[in-house]
């Protein structure tokens, strides 16, 4: 072997050792990150009741609610708030592993005009008959959760690297995790023309998992792509605006979110690892 031979050779038994000490090290970072999401939510049950009537509405359909795209809504500081975003603050605790607090600010509308079967008790004067399906237009149900379906949550994420940058300034890496949290509803509600826009309440609690592509780039910069899926109990929701009237439901959402954000190393320098 000539020795061209011998220094390729010698380049491909050591490029593996190279790549290994240019990847960047994520370990000791604080990181915060915005973006916006789009959801689909399951059917759902929706139980009302007050001092004179019990009732249940069954396998509700249910929507989001996105604004329409414009620079100025998404971009802009002061518009940022009305669609429908993420924001997450998180530490990076160990190579692999973070732990983070944030807000999944969904949008949840039951869609207008749907018939739907009904079982219960309704308040005199409430013209229904039992057997009958009832439609849910403006003069019976209008329900939504707009300002909105806020999912306060702690997600535990590990991490697998699958690309470093040769000069170790960027690389992907797959992540998965778990997260839940309280559910934080603003619900609008109008039951027979009775109603109110609420004020913000714990109406209860969600649970369930994450997956997605984490991209850092210049070392300090990266964007994320999740797909979550999960539970939601809500058993507290207010209605009319009556202390003795609520509504309760469970269903399970489908999240899909793409975010943007920064981090930085506390505490010193980490080791550079694949």
């Amino acid at each position: 072997m000539n020795r061209y031979g011998h220094a390729l050779l010698a380049l491909l038994l050591t490029a593996p050792a190279l790549m290994r000490a240019q990847a960047p090290a994520h370990a000791g970072e604080l990181f915060l990150y915005w973006g916006y999401n789009r959801s689909q939510f399951s059917r759902s049950d929706i139980h009302l009741e007050g001092p004179s009537y019990s009732f249940t509405l069954h396998a509700v359909e249910a929507t989001d609610r996105p604004h329409p795209f414009a620079w100025d809504t998404y971009f802009n500081p002061r518009y940022i708030w009305f669609p429908q975003y993420v924001y997450r603050l998180g530490w990076q605790f160990r190579e692999q592993w973070s732990v983070s607090l944030g807000l999944d600010h969904m949008k949840y509308v039951v869609r207008p005009d749907q018939a739907v079967d009904w079982s219960g008790e309704l308040k005199p004067g409430w013209e229904r008959r039992p057997g009958d399906r009832m439609v849910l237009d403006n003069a019976t149900l209008s329900y939504e959760h707009t300002d909105g379906l806020n999912l306060l949550s702690v997600d535990l994420d590990r991490y697998h690297r699958l690309w470093a940058s040769v000069r170790g300034t960027a690389d992907l890496r797959l992540f998965a995790g778990v997260h839940g949290g309280p559910v934080i509803c603003r619900s609008d509600v109008r039951l027979f023309g009775e109603g109110l826009n609420n004020r913000f309440n714990v109406a209860g609690f969600g649970v369930g998992a994450q997956a997605g592509l984490h991209i850092s780039f210049a070392r300090h910069f990266f964007v994320r792509n999740v797909l979550r899926a999960g539970w939601m109990d809500l058993t507290r929701v207010l209605t009319t605006g009556r202390a003795e009237d609520r509504a309760s439901q469970h269903f399970g959402y489908l999240e899909h979110a793409i975010m943007a954000g920064g981090a930085i190393r506390i505490g010193g320098r980490g080791k550079k690892t694949l």
